[in-house]
């Protein structure tokens, strides 16, 4: 399966608005309609539940609609359902972190006569495609793609194993953001720091010593140290930790 040259314009231009710096409320109003442009389906969503295997019941502890389908009842027979789903097992299981078509374990026909086919229908979709995302400790998370009246094809699945990443990245960007906002934090860029401070503010928010940090960047471990000092003093603080906790909520990369 190869992508066209339009497939590829249009795939590089969803990856630019991706990296656009948005906050939480923006990432959910204009995320969605960014793949969706892409990926011409019906809906697109973003789901994350808090997944303890030895409870009755899961958590669906975020959800991001392209349309506003989700009810409480859906979201309650979601969790119920969560354990039961094919890709929930097979994510379990240690499966690649690929997109999965719902089709790819269930036909039409077997899916009607299914455990989850309740919800789908309450839900209102037959076909459906996800892609796992990173999340927090003791959570599952997920890109997904429904459809009603047709299958995904090969080239929608290329598309969203292309766009994992990004979306992931662009949500963690997005959450660092309001967390960001939320705490009054200015941007590091805003701090004022040299091209080698900032690159020294990145190891230091790792957790890299004075030493360690000269290692890494092939320099003596007093200039480090002197670098270090100019960070605090930029950033305002009183010591590594400090610095550190704030590098990262304003957004300082940590490491390479």
């Amino acid at each position: 399966m190869r992508l066209s040259h339009q497939d590829f314009r249009a795939l590089d231009q969803a990856i630019f608005e991706l990296h656009e710096s948005r906050d939480l409320n923006r990432f959910r109003r204009e995320v969605p309609e960014i793949v969706l442009k892409l990926v011409r389906r019906d809906y697109f969503s973003y789901t994350e539940y808090q997944i303890d295997p030895t409870a009755p019941t899961q958590v669906l502890s975020d959800c991001i609609e392209s349309d506003a389908v989700m009810t409480a009842e859906l979201k309650r027979c979601m969790a119920d359902d969560i354990m039961l789903h094919p890709f929930t097992e097979y994510f379990l299981k240690g499966g690649k972190p690929t997109a999965l078509k719902l089709s790819d374990f269930l036909t039409q026909t077997q899916l009607r006569g299914s455990r989850i086919y309740d919800t789908h229908r309450l839900w209102g979709f037959d076909f459906c495609m996800a892609v796992p995302v990173s999340a927090a400790p003791g959570k599952s998370a997920a890109f997904g793609m429904c459809d009603r009246k047709k299958d995904f094809t090969e080239r929608d699945r290329m598309v969203f194993n292309l766009l994992q990443r990004h979306l992931d990245q662009a949500h963690r960007q997005a959450r660092q953001v309001t967390v960001r906002a939320e705490a009054g934090v200015k941007p590091l860029a805003a701090y004022e720091l040299t091209p080698r401070e900032s690159e020294i503010a990145g190891w230091l928010a790792a957790g890299k010593t004075n030493p360690e940090i000269a290692i890494i960047l092939g320099c003596n471990a007093r200039t480090v140290e002197k670098h270090v000092e100019r960070i605090l003093e930029k950033l305002g603080v009183e010591n590594r930790v400090a610095a550190a906790v704030l590098i990262t909520l304003a957004g300082g990369r940590s490491g390479p």
